[in-house]
């Protein structure tokens, strides 16, 4: 068997050694959370940002374009009778395009 030299252990952090202290622990905890409420308002401020930018440009982008046209579409005739494939093609009835084909 190989022998194992036991690795000294490292010197503690700085953080750490702050950490084991009691009285500077409810100072590192609300350094923390006051970081953490900075980041996400941060975040909520640029999403705002953002959204405000993407109206206005949508605004101004919008203002620039032309009136919508009138626009009349033609009248379409009505489609004629097609034979009905299950009575033998004999007999024609209009078509519906809503409806599904039978397989």
């Amino acid at each position: 068997m190989s022998a194992q030299i036991a690795m000294p252990e490292p010197p503690p952090t700085r953080l750490r050694r702050l950490l084991d202290r009691p009285d500077a622990h409810r100072r590192v905890v609300r350094a923390v959370v006051s970081l953490l409420g900075v980041g996400i308002a941060t975040i909520g401020v640029l999403g705002a940002l953002v959204i405000w930018h993407l109206v206005r440009r949508g605004r101004l982008i919008r203002e620039g374009l032309n009136p919508p046209r009138a626009v009349r579409l033609p009248l379409l005739e009505p489609t004629g009778a097609r034979p009905d494939p299950e009575s033998g093609g004999g007999e024609s009835q209009p078509h519906d395009p809503r409806q599904v084909p039978p397989s």
